[in-house]
């Protein structure tokens, strides 16, 4: 008899709200409905330990966005999203053991916001996820969103199935340091002085200017800003004004995590070539180390420039000139470098 309650008791359906506490949101998601959670930054996402042999999960989607599964750390399919009310069914690989299940959002915020209303297994449990205690923090525009890095080459347009912030550099370098990463970014915009990232820097949702976010979550180790190339795309900015805008950012970042460390980034795209005869690549070069040595001298040893190398057309370009995976990881390559150097990563 307590054999058969037992397999009666494992058959039996489990279903759970995103407010369970066994329950992880990787990135920022708003929270102020007690049933539900929702995100639209790009990497975002739900972590669930569970062990079953399928999860139900059900989630409304405001435009057609792509999630990644990924089971123990390995990816297993991609899924797209419907406008308005979905319902998925994802099979567990071993429902034996306990599986991390991770759904993470491929696309940035302008393609949708989606809200996670419930997960049930139809037999099985769900366990407590533990997030990594390593946390990064990647701010930037396009690059670090992923903008077109699975698309065949230069000449395709814009397209959110190739767009893939899971295998964006920041992504790929977080886990190869076992980091948790959280994606503060969108395509086009810029440091100043309009269409700003840090405009929307404090917004939980940044398609909803209520949700303004709190920062009661744990702080990250270190933090990269990928913000210049959307500056110089048109000519170099005023040097005074620009690396104003961004030393005030560096200061908005240091008054929530006094103790981070501080990446100023030279992006992959940047070059001397182009724009024509303007050198952007050697001018950001110049007004960032000035700036990063300005800000040690007053005391701030933990801000470091980092530079990533220029993509290359022998390993393939992205959609609309944008770096490809391969380059993506040539860049993570760069960034774990840093991180095992400077926090003994």
């Amino acid at each position: 008899m307590v054999l058969a309650g037992i397999v009666a008791f494992l058959a039996a359906p489990v279903a759970i709200t995103p407010a369970d506490p066994r329950v992880h949101l990787v990135g920022r998601f708003d929270r102020r409905d007690p049933k539900a959670v929702r995100s639209s930054w790009p990497g975002t996402g739900v972590e669930l330990r569970v062990q079953g042999a399928e999860l139900e999960f059900t989630a409304e989607d405001t435009g057609q966005n792509y999630y990644q599964i990924e089971q123990n750390g390995k990816p297993t399919q991609v899924i797209k999203l419907s406008t308005g009310p979905n319902t998925v069914k994802i099979p567990i690989a071993d429902p034996k053991k306990p599986t991390l299940l991770r759904i993470l959002k491929r696309t940035e915020a302008f393609i949708g916001a989606v809200t996670f209303t419930g997960f049930k297994l139809a037999s099985g449990k769900f366990l407590r996820a533990e997030p990594p205690k390593r946390r990064l923090e990647v701010i930037g525009d396009s690059i670090t969103c992923g903008y077109g890095n699975e698309g065949k080459n230069q000449n395709e347009k814009f397209n959110a199935e190739t767009e893939n912030a899971y295998m964006s550099y920041a992504s790929i370098a977080a886990r190869h340091v076992g980091a948790e990463v959280t994606l503060n970014a969108w395509s086009g915009r810029k440091m100043y002085p309009d269409n700003t990232l840090p405009s929307i820097y404090d917004l939980t949702n940044p398609l909803d200017a209520t949700s303004v976010f709190d920062f009661k979550a744990p702080a990250p180790d270190a933090v990269v800003i990928n913000l210049a190339t959307n500056d110089f795309g048109a000519g170099n900015p005023e040097e005074t004004a620009w690396v104003g805008a961004y030393e005030a950012f560096i200061a908005q970042l240091r008054k929530h995590y006094p103790k981070a460390a501080i990446y100023p980034a030279i992006g992959s795209m940047m070059s001397d070539a182009y724009p024509p005869n303007v050198k952007a690549l050697s001018t950001l070069r110049g007004y960032l180390t000035r700036m990063v040595a300005r800000l040690n001298a007053k005391g701030d040893a933990n801000v470091r420039l980092i530079e990533f190398e220029g993509q290359k057309f022998e390993d393939g370009i992205g959609s609309d000139f944008h770096p490809n995976i391969v380059t993506h990881q040539k860049m993570a390559e760069v960034l774990v470098k840093a991180l095992r150097r400077d926090l003994k990563w």
